[in-house]
Parts: structure tokens; C-alpha cells; sequence
């Protein structure tokens, strides 16, 4: 019995959005990520599907498995991706998110039965503080390489319900932040510099002395 094909990603996207999407996986094959361009193989395995449409409309939300990629001018919504700068890092990172967290893949067939047949989600508060906080993860890792081309060390961890970003140069703290959601309400996140509030009135100074340095 021949093993299905297993890739990282596969990529959906109507013919006027081929020129976005074939720029967006060339630069993805590039990082290492094995991309299926075509649904005729629908027993491959895939850790996600990447379907790019130009208004939200096309698209759904709430699978595990889908990455809506949005190239039109629609809203910001923390249940889509952007086809900017950033794409392929974010990309990147969910990927490797993925794989550390054992996430398995599914067949591309029931991948694209998502598009075709999206559930309704009803609205729920936790669920958009989640996403908002995903979001915000996947900004921060995706922003991670840029520091390292100053000569800054970014990391940062995510919980259930916190973000942990750290950044410093030879191991002097720079910056660090944790975003946190609130225990209970859906409506409040805090953003807590650590190091107390004397720290935060002099962070832009303190940013700025390091680069110049550098």
C-alpha cells in the first residue's frame, strides 16, 4: 500500500489570485516548507490549507486546519491572514508551531470540504480573545528574524493565556512584555511591562541607546 504524500501547507486560490499566491509559495518553498499547488492529489496530508481570496466573503473561519489569506482591502479580522510582508513568516511559524505541538495532518479532501461547506461560528468572546492573542503571537515570531539583523535576540513563548516576549542584546534585556487575558472577562487584556512602570517611561530611550551602538 503506497503512504500519502505529506506537505506543510497546499495552496487554493482562484485564477486572478495566482500571481499573489504563486509569488507567496515559491518564497515558502524557499524556507523549507514543502508546498502541494494542486487539490488532484486529495489523500495528501497537509498540517494546513491556504486558501487566498480577495473579500472575506470567500472565505471561512473557525477550522484548525484552514489559513485564510486575504488580498483585498476587506477589515483587519483576527481570523484572517494578510498577503503582506509578513505572510510567510507567519506562515513559517504556524508550520513550526505545528510540528512542536504534534498537530497532525489531515487529508487535503476534508481540508476542502471546509471551504466549500464552512459552519457557522456563533460569536463567543473567549474565542476572538484567543484569536486576538494568536494573532499578536504570530506578529511577534514573525518579527523575531528582523531583530536579529540588528543584532537583537527576540524570543517569545505563548501559553493558554499569556505571551511572553523577551528582547536583548548579549544578553542584556532590552525589552520585555507579557500580554495577558484576563481570568475573568472576555473583554480585557492587559499588556504588562515587566520590570514595573519606571522601566516602561524610559523603554523608547533605552531601544534607541542600543541601536545606536550598533
Amino acid at each position: 500500500m503506497i503512504e500519502p504524500a505529506n506537505y506543510d501547507i497546499a495552496v487554493s486560490f482562484a485564477e486572478d489570485q495566482r500571481a499573489v499566491a504563486d509569488e507567496v509559495v515559491e518564497a515558502c518553498r524557499q524556507r523549507g516548507l514543502t508546498v502541494l499547488e494542486s487539490n488532484d492529489l486529495p489523500q495528501a496530508q497537509v498540517r494546513f490549507l491556504v486558501p487566498f481570496a480577495s473579500t472575506a466573503d470567500e472565505l471561512p473561519t473557525g477550522d484548525d486546519h484552514v489559513l485564510p489569506v486575504l488580498t483585498g482591502e476587506a477589515p483587519w479580522s483576527p481570523d484572517y491572514l494578510r498577503a503582506d510582508e509578513h505572510l510567510v513568516d507567519t506562515l513559517v511559524a504556524r508550520v513550526e508551531t505545528a510540528e512542536t505541538s504534534q498537530q497532525p495532518r489531515i487529508p487535503v479532501a476534508d481540508a476542502v470540504a471546509a471551504l466549500k461547506q464552512p459552519a457557522p461560528t456563533p460569536f463567543s468572546g473567549h474565542a476572538e480573545q484567543n484569536a486576538a492573542l494568536r494573532h499578536l503571537a504570530e506578529q511577534f515570531a514573525a518579527a523575531s528574524p528582523a531583530l536579529a539583523r540588528r543584532g537583537l535576540a527576540g524570543t517569545m513563548h505563548q501559553g493558554d493565556t499569556t505571551i511572553a516576549v523577551r528582547v536583548e542584546r548579549a544578553e542584556d534585556k532590552v525589552y520585555a512584555l507579557e500580554v495577558r487575558r484576563d481570568g475573568t472577562s472576555d473583554d480585557i487584556v492587559n499588556f504588562v511591562v515587566l520590570g514595573g512602570p519606571a522601566e516602561f517611561s524610559t523603554l523608547w530611550q533605552r531601544i534607541e541607546d542600543m541601536l545606536t551602538t550598533l
